[in-house]
């Protein structure tokens, strides 16, 4: 209730892949925000934690990196035994 879609910002947002993690902003006013991230499994979305994945600080050219360098970010590769280990109970 209240809430509104600021992107796009005409139309509605395309479905979302299943098997892949998402990073996610909500920003309010009056209230905390929230964000993180969420693998989209088959039934549904599963919010994980994903331990030392950070946004490089260039503006326009967001990377993945990881927290405190600037090396990449690599993704498990058993991204579905991570998102077990790693699932917000």
């Amino acid at each position: 209730m209240g809430y509104l879609q600021n992107f796009p910002s005409h139309g509605q947002a395309l479905p979302l892949a299943i098997g892949r993690v998402y990073a996610f902003v909500a920003e309010t006013s009056g209230a905390s925000g929230a964000h993180g991230f969420f693998y989209m499994g088959p039934n549904g979305p599963i919010l994980i934690d994903v331990p030392g994945l950070c946004e490089s600080s260039f503006v326009g050219d967001v990377e993945p990196v990881r927290c405190g360098t600037n090396e990449p970010y690599v993704e498990p590769t058993d991204l579905e035994e991570f998102v077990r280990k790693n699932r917000v109970q």
